[in-house]
């Protein structure tokens, strides 16, 4: 399934994240998914990964609990119409 070099070892390539952006679209215009979203990506990183006129990513999941609000990312998200959705919202046990 993944692609390895003939020792049997994995290869790696360096794919821009804007061309990913632009599969997971095609994927959406075909019917395949309703939404795609991204996890733990500043407000700069979607700048980055849809200039060109991609579309936004629907959500962005971040950590975010009482004791770490993620308020100026939450405020940025909004700016650019993108939803935030919390993973660990009652707090993280290092806490």
């Amino acid at each position: 399934m993944f692609p390895k070099d003939k020792d049997g070892n994995l290869l790696h390539r360096d794919v821009p994240l804007s061309d990913t952006w632009k599969a997971l679209m095609n994927e959406k215009a075909a019917g395949k998914v309703r939404s795609i979203g991204v996890s733990n990506f500043s407000a700069q990183e979607i700048k980055d990964m849809t200039q060109g006129g991609a579309e936004m990513p629907a959500v962005n999941q971040v950590e975010a609990h009482v004791f770490w609000n993620q308020e100026k990312l939450r405020k940025e998200m909004q700016e650019l119409g993108v939803a935030v959705v919390a993973y660990s919202p009652l707090g993280n046990s290092g806490f």
